[in-house]
């Protein structure tokens, strides 16, 4: 029996190419939910702040992009294993995602527990964000599209949402 590089039997002996495009289709696929729920989360936190609805949008969206966060930490190991340094990074970057969109959460909703939460992601999304950034500056365009892709518009444009969020959250908790 064939084995793929990535640790999962070949299907059907298919070709390499073949479980390559399905990889590739499956992380354009996860790509899309993430932004789907990106700007779900936008809309929820217009809904929010301007009262119209409730806030139920919004605390969905935001522990959806924690849940998916949570998975895409799973994946980048189980889909990336042929570059070890590319798949720590983006399941460090993917935690602190998670926990800085829960921790997000917990501050919006006012919930209890939401300073320590706060205390201990701030930490984690700083350094993750500044390895991030200085990895794309040093080596991160050399790298092949599918990961430029991966890094880009899985870890760091959603950083900038995160940030974007925390800040809301921090000023409308303040006033």
């Amino acid at each position: 029996m064939m084995y793929s590089k990535f640790l999962t039997p070949a299907i059907f002996s298919a070709e390499e190419s073949t479980i390559q495009l399905h990889i590739q289709s499956f992380w354009a696929g996860y790509t899309k939910c993430i932004y789907l729920a990106l700007g779900l989360s936008g809309i929820g936190l217009y809904l929010k702040s301007y009262q119209l609805l409730t806030d139920k949008l919004l605390v969905f969206t935001l522990a959806t992009l924690a849940l998916l966060f949570l998975g895409q930490m799973l994946l980048s190991f189980s889909f990336m294993l042929k570059n070890l340094g590319l798949a720590l990074l983006g399941s460090f970057c993917s935690l602190a995602l998670a926990t800085g969109f829960t921790s997000v959460l917990f501050l919006f909703q006012g919930w209890w527990g939401s300073g320590i939460l706060i205390t201990l992601t701030a930490p984690l999304a700083a350094v993750s964000l500044l390895i991030l950034i200085g990895f794309i500056l040093q080596q991160g365009f050399n790298r092949r599209r599918k990961q430029r892709f991966f890094l880009l518009c899985n870890l760091l444009i959603p950083f900038g949402v995160l940030l974007l969020l925390g800040t809301v959250a921090f000023f409308k908790s303040k006033v």
